[in-house]
């Protein structure tokens, strides 16, 4: 399978760095290059993240950092599209994508 990553994605990944590189710029490299190569990860173990209340959609909740990301996975496309990369204090219900309609 292949990754892509949503606009929403992709923005939630440069508010994280950019809170982060704003108190420590080597933690926020450090974050951002765990939450790529989890994301990334993904193309070869697809299943790996837990199910969701939503078809096709699961969460990967980050070992190392507080941060969990929502990923549908389309058998049909040959894709894993990451939705959300979100903190975890954030997560009110984790059957669903926090901000789906954004």
């Amino acid at each position: 399978m292949r990754v892509r990553f949503t606009r929403r994605a992709k923005r939630d990944i440069s508010e994280i760095y950019d809170w982060l590189a704003d108190r420590n710029p080597l933690a926020a490299r450090q974050v951002e290059d765990f939450i790529l190569k989890a994301s990334l990860g993904l193309a070869e173990f697809p299943m790996m993240g837990v199910p969701t209340d939503l078809v096709q959609v699961r969460r990967l909740p980050l070992v190392r950092y507080p941060y969990t990301i929502f990923y549908r996975v389309d058998d049909t496309s040959g894709f894993v599209d990451i939705l959300r990369v979100v903190h975890g204090s954030r997560i009110r219900q984790v059957g669903s994508v926090p901000g789906e309609s954004e």
